[in-house]
């Protein structure tokens, strides 16, 4: 399959391989290369997005549990827009986290850049 996010195309296999017992031996594979290319990449816009939502939430004047709300809001939405046009809604081809995880990561790293320009 090929990884948009990373723009890697593993090379596929010419045909099915079986082992001795005829039993097809498909796999998972696992793409270490492009997991960390990808892992990058979401890094970089879920900083961006904790300095942008900062900038958002200290311009329209949102303080206290009003701009922790908007700040969480924010980080859900970016990471679901992540999930639906990059990843197809497809979250296990390309991580091995839980919904849960890849919504919730970088939370606190994000959190900290948000706080700098709130």
């Amino acid at each position: 399959m090929i990884d948009p996010m990373a723009n890697i195309d593993p090379a596929a296999p010419a045909g099915p391989e079986m082992d001795s017992a005829g039993v097809d031996g498909n796999q998972e594979v696992f793409d270490m290369n492009a997991y960390r290319s990808n892992l990058r990449k979401t890094d970089k816009i879920r900083s961006f997005m904790g300095i942008a939502s900062g900038c958002v939430a200290g311009v329209c004047g949102l303080t206290g549990l009003s701009g922790l709300v908007c700040f969480l809001i924010l980080h859900i939405t970016v990471n679901l827009s992540l999930l639906a046009f990059k990843m197809k809604f497809d979250l296990h081809s390309y991580s091995r986290e839980s919904m849960f995880a890849f919504l919730t990561a970088d939370l606190q790293k994000c959190a900290m850049s948000f706080m700098l320009f709130w």
